[in-house]
C-alpha cells in the first residue's frame, strides 16, 4: 500500500506533469530496442528462406548425398540401389541450376526474376503420394492425366505467382527456351508452401537442357514409415557414408545440416549487422542515464522530505529502479512494435546482400514470435535498469536533514575524472592484441576486438567529457563579445552532469558513425584499386542468368568458344568456378584459369608472391595453386602448404604457391591451371570470359554485336563491370548508411534533452536573467551557443575516435572475421559534411530549446 501510494504521488505525477519528456525518453528507447530487433528478424528470415527445394515435392527426406565438388555420376545409382538391397527406401536424384524469367515491368524494359530449376525423376516421384499432390493440377489436354502430361518433353511445373498454363520462356545458362507450364507446385502434406522461386521438371530433360546427361547434384533419400523407423534412418546413413568411402566419393548430410551451412555462411556477417545495430541502443543508455540523473537533481527537495518522513534508503532506491524498469517495459513493448515493422524493410536489403553474396534467398518478409517480444521487453527493462543504477543510488544517499540546490550534479565523479577514461583507452589497447573467437564455418568473430571498440567509446566519452571546463577556458575570450556568449561559457566552465553526458553520447555517435565512413570509405577504394590492377581486359562476358553467389550456372563450351572466334577477338581468357566443401563441408570456391595470363595481364595484390615463377608455367604447375588471402585465413593454408581438393575424379592434392587478395568471395578461393580443372571435373565450359580485342576494334561496337548473337549472354565493358561492382558494393552497405543515421538523430535528440533538462534546474537564474533586462531571443541564442560548444566538442573528439575506430575496423574487426586486408583512407569530404550537419542540427536545436526556456516560470516544478 505503502509502495503504490509512493509510486502514484512521486512517480507517476511526475511522469503526468512531464509527458513529451517521458514520450521522448520512451520513443529513444523503442528506437535502440526496435533498431536491434530489426536487424535480428532480418538476419533470421534471411538464413530461414534457404531450404532444400525438393522437399516442395517429397517432403522431409532422412539423408542427402552430394559431391565435395563438381557433380555425380548418374552411374551410382544402381550401385546405391544394389547395396540397399530390399530395404523400404525411396532414391531421389536431383539435378539443380538457375534459371531467368524475363518479365516485363511497368517502365517496359525487362528485369530478369532468377528461379531455382529442379530435375527430379518423376518416375520415381510417382511412388511419393506427397510428390503427387504438390505436382497440384494438370494442364494441357485437361485429361487430369499424370502419365500423359510429364511424357511430353520439357514440361515445367510452376509456383503460384507465375501463370498456370500456356508457356514459359527461361534463360538456362546461355539460351532462351519455351517450356509448356504443366502445373502449379502445391506444397507436400505437412510441409510449408513452396517458395516463390523454384520450378519442377523432369530429370532427363534439365540434363540435356544444361548439357550435363548421365550427370546429377544430389541424391535425397527416403526411409519408408514403419517399425524401427529411427534404427533403419541411422543403418541408411552408415551405409551411405561407408559406400561413400568416408567422404572421398561424396558428403553424407541430413537436410538439416544444409541449412545449418547456409547459416554459417552468414554468421559472421549477421554477428557484425547485429553488433551494429547497438549502436542507437548504446547511445540511448547515455540519455537514459543522463535524464534520470537530472530528475534525481530536479527531485532532491522531495527525497529529503521522504527520508525525513522515515521512508528507508532502500525504498527509495527500489522506488527509483521501478520507474527505471517500467520506463524500460514501455520503451521495449514501442521497441518490438517498430521493429517488426522496420524488420519488413530491413529483410528486403539484408536479403539482397545475402543473394550476391552468399545463396539464393527468397526472403520477401520477416515474422515475428513470442520468443522476440520477450528479449525485446528484456533489452528495454535492462537498459533502463542498467542506466538507471547510479541514479538510484545517488537518489537513496540523498541527506534527509537538508534541501540540496536544484544544480547539484550527482553521478558526475566519473566523468569529471579523466583516470577512468585513460585506463578505458588501456583496456582496449590489451583486447587489440587477443585472437577472434572460431565459429563452427571456420570464420572468426572478433569480440575481443569490439570489446576493444566499446572501451575506446566510453574512454573517449570520459576524456571528452572531464576537458569540458579546460575548452570553455581556452574559448574565454569570445565571451567578451557578447553577453549571451558570455553566460554560454560560463555555464560550460562549470559543467553539470548533464553537460557532461551530453558529449560523451552525442561522440559516441559521431565517432561510430565516422567510424563506419572510414571503413567503408577505405573498402570502396581498395575494391577500385583491385579492379584497376585485376580487371585489363576490353570485354568481360557471363550468363545472364548469374544474379546470385550460389548460381551455378556456366557457359557451354562450345558457345564460348564461338566467342573467342569472332572477328576481332584477339585473346580470350576463359575462367570457370565451381563449389567446393572442404573437410567435413566447409564451403569455398575452387576455380580454373590459364595462370599464365594471370602473370600477364593481372597485377594480383600479393599477401605472400610465389618464391618461384613455376606457377605461371602450364608445363610446370599442375600440382601448383594459389589462394586467396580468405581461404588462407579461413583454413590456415599458408605458401608451401599442401592441400586437399575433393573432386569428381577424385581427391587431388596441391601445394599453395602463393597467396592473393580477393574481395569477391569471403568463403576463399583456389585457383588452378584450366587444363587440370578441366581433367579433374570432366567439363571444359565457362564461368566467365575476358575478351581482349584488336587494335582499332571498338569495345562497344563489339559488345552490341556479341549481344545480338549472344542473347542470353552478359557482355560489359570494363566500365560497365565496375559500375555493376561497386553498385553490388553500396547496396550492400545501405543498412549500414541507415544505421548510421538512427544512431546520430538519436545523439542529437539526446542533446536537446540535455539542454531541456539544464534550462530546467536554471529556473531561477532565468528569471533574473530576464530582470536584468535580457530579451527572450538573447537567452535563447545563449542556449544555442551553449549547444553549439557542445556539438563542436563533441564532434572534435568523435573525429578522433573515429580515426581510432576506423583502424580498428579495418585491421582488426574485418580481417578477423573476413580475411581481407584494406588500405586506410580517410574521407574527409564525408567527415566534414558529417560535422556540419550534426553542429547545425545541434545549434537549431538548442536554439529552439533556449527560446522555450526563455519563458519558463521560476515555480514551475518540472
Amino acid at each position: 500500500m505503502i509502495g503504490w501510494l509512493l509510486l502514484r504521488r512521486f512517480s507517476l505525477r511526475h511522469w503526468r506533469m512531464t509527458p513529451g519528456q517521458n514520450a521522448l525518453l520512451v520513443l529513444i528507447l523503442a528506437l535502440g530496442v526496435g533498431v536491434f530487433i530489426a536487424i535480428r528478424l532480418a538476419n533470421r528470415a534471411a538464413v530461414a528462406s534457404f531450404n532444400n527445394f525438393a522437399e516442395t515435392l517429397i517432403g522431409q527426406s532422412d539423408w542427402v548425398i552430394e559431391p565435395g565438388s563438381g557433380d555425380l555420376p548418374d552411374s551410382v545409382l544402381p550401385e546405391i540401389r544394389r547395396a540397399l538391397g530390399a530395404r523400404p527406401v525411396d532414391m531421389i536424384p536431383v539435378v539443380e541450376t538457375t534459371a531467368a524469367v524475363p518479365m516485363r515491368g511497368a517502365s517496359g524494359a525487362y528485369d530478369r526474376q532468377t528461379y531455382s530449376l529442379l530435375g527430379l525423376d518423376l518416375i520415381g516421384l510417382s511412388s511419393l503420394p506427397a510428390a503427387r499432390a504438390a505436382l497440384g493440377r494438370w494442364t494441357g489436354t485437361g485429361t487430369g492425366d499424370f502419365w500423359h502430361e510429364w511424357q511430353e518433353p520439357n514440361r515445367v511445373w510452376v509456383p503460384p505467382a507465375l501463370p498456370a498454363s500456356g508457356m514459359l520462356r527461361v534463360l538456362i545458362e546461355d539460351q532462351f527456351r519455351w517450356l509448356p507450364i504443366a502445373g502449379v507446385l502445391r506444397g507436400a502434406p505437412g510441409s510449408p508452401p513452396p517458395p516463390d522461386n523454384v520450378l519442377v521438371m523432369d530429370l532427363p530433360d534439365l540434363q540435356a537442357l544444361t548439357h550435363r546427361p548421365g550427370r546429377i547434384d544430389r541424391v535425397e533419400f527416403v526411409a519408408e514409415p514403419g517399425p524401427r523407423l529411427e534404427e533403419r534412418r541411422a543403418e541408411l546413413g552408415e551405409l551411405l557414408t561407408r559406400l561413400g568411402g568416408n567422404g572421398e566419393r561424396w558428403l553424407v548430410r541430413t537436410p538439416g545440416v544444409r541449412r545449418e551451412t547456409a547459416d554459417k555462411m552468414t554468421e559472421a556477417f549477421r554477428l557484425n549487422l547485429t553488433i551494429l545495430s547497438l549502436i542507437a541502443l548504446l547511445v540511448g543508455l547515455y540519455l537514459i542515464f543522463q535524464a534520470l540523473d537530472g530528475a534525481v537533481v530536479r527531485r532532491r527537495g522531495e527525497i529529503a522530505v521522504l527520508r525525513s518522513l522515515g521512508v528507508e534508503e532502500a525504498a527509495i532506491r527500489w522506488l527509483w529502479l521501478g520507474e527505471a524498469a517500467t520506463l524500460g517495459a514501455i520503451g521495449g513493448a514501442a521497441g518490438v512494435l517498430l521493429g517488426w515493422l522496420g524488420a519488413q524493410g530491413a529483410v528486403r536489403a539484408i536479403g539482397r546482400t545475402v543473394n550476391m553474396l552468399y545463396f539464393a534467398t527468397t526472403v520477401r518478409q520477416a515474422n515475428l514470435d513470442g520468443g522476440e517480444i520477450v528479449l525485446g521487453l528484456a533489452m528495454g527493462v535492462a537498459a533502463s535498469v542498467v542506466a538507471g543504477w547510479w541514479p538510484a543510488l545517488e537518489a537513496a544517499r540523498t541527506p534527509p536533514a537538508q534541501i540540496l540546490t536544484r544544480a547539484a550534479a550527482p553521478g558526475a565523479a566519473l566523468w569529471r575524472n579523466p583516470l577512468p577514461g585513460l585506463l578505458a583507452l588501456a583496456a582496449g589497447l590489451v583486447l587489440i592484441r587477443v585472437p577472434p573467437l572460431p565459429l563452427a564455418s571456420g570464420a572468426h568473430f572478433p569480440l575481443a576486438g569490439y570489446a576493444a571498440a566499446f572501451f575506446w567509446i566510453l574512454g573517449g566519452g570520459i576524456l571528452c567529457a572531464s576537458a569540458l571546463p579546460w575548452v570553455a577556458r581556452r574559448f574565454h575570450g569570445l565571451g567578451r563579445r557578447g553577453p549571451s556568449r558570455r553566460v554560454a561559457l560560463g555555464h560550460l566552465a562549470r559543467p553539470s552532469g548533464r553537460h557532461r553526458l551530453a558529449v560523451a553520447s552525442l561522440l559516441c555517435a559521431v565517432g561510430m558513425s565516422a567510424g563506419m565512413a572510414i571503413l567503408v570509405s577505405s573498402f570502396e577504394s581498395t575494391i577500385r584499386g583491385w579492379m584497376a590492377r585485376s580487371l585489363q581486359a576490353d570485354l568481360y562476358v557471363y550468363s545472364d542468368v548469374a544474379r546470385n553467389a550460389s548460381a551455378d550456372d556456366h557457359i557451354p563450351a562450345a558457345t564460348w568458344k564461338r566467342l573467342a572466334a569472332q572477328p576481332g577477338v584477339a585473346l580470350e581468357w576463359v575462367l570457370a568456378a565451381y563449389p567446393i566443401q572442404i573437410g567435413t563441408g566447409a564451403p569455398a570456391l575452387l576455380t580454373g584459369t590459364d595462370l599464365r595470363l594471370t602473370e600477364v595481364h593481372s597485377d594480383l595484390p600479393w599477401v605472400e608472391a610465389p618464391r618461384s615463377p613455376a606457377v605461371f608455367d602450364p608445363a610446370r604447375n599442375a600440382s601448383l595453386c594459389l589462394v586467396s588471402e580468405s581461404y588462407s585465413d579461413r583454413f590456415g593454408v599458408h605458401r608451401g602448404d599442401r592441400i586437399a581438393l575433393p573432386t569428381p575424379s577424385g581427391t587431388h592434392r596441391v601445394t599453395v604457391a602463393g597467396v592473393y587478395s580477393d574481395y569477391g568471395n569471403e568463403r576463399g578461393t583456389v585457383m588452378v591451371q584450366w587444363d587440370e580443372l578441366v581433367r579433374w571435373m570432366h567439363d571444359d565450359s565457362a564461368t566467365h570470359i575476358s575478351l581482349f580485342l584488336a587494335p582499332r576494334v571498338s569495345p562497344i561496337a563489339m559488345r552490341w554485336r556479341l549481344k545480338r548473337e549472344f542473347p542470353g549472354l552478359q557482355v560489359l565493358t570494363y566500365a560497365e563491370l565496375r559500375g555493376e561492382i561497386l553498385t553490388v558494393f553500396r547496396q550492400t552497405f545501405t543498412i549500414t548508411y541507415a544505421l548510421e543515421i538512427i544512431g546520430v538523430t538519436v545523439a542529437v535528440t539526446g542533446l536537446a534533452l540535455a539542454m531541456a533538462s539544464i534550462l530546467l534546474d536554471r529556473r531561477d537564474e532565468l528569471t533574473s536573467l530576464r530582470a536584468l533586462g535580457f530579451s527572450r531571443a538573447e537567452m535563447a541564442w545563449a542556449g544555442s551557443a551553449e549547444g553549439l560548444a557542445l556539438a563542436l566538442w563533441s564532434i572534435v573528439g568523435g573525429l578522433a575516435l573515429s580515426l581510432a575506430l576506423g583502424w580498428l575496423l579495418i585491421h582488426v574487426i574485418n580481417k578477423q572475421s573476413f580475411g581481407w586486408t584494406l588500405g586506410f583512407v580517410v574521407p574527409w569530404r564525408t567527415l566534414a559534411g558529417l560535422s556540419i550537419a550534426v553542429a547545425f542540427t545541434g545549434w537549431l536545436v538548442s536554439f529552439g530549446v533556449g527560446w522555450w526556456g526563455a519563458n519558463l516560470p521560476a515555480d514551475q516544478e518540472e
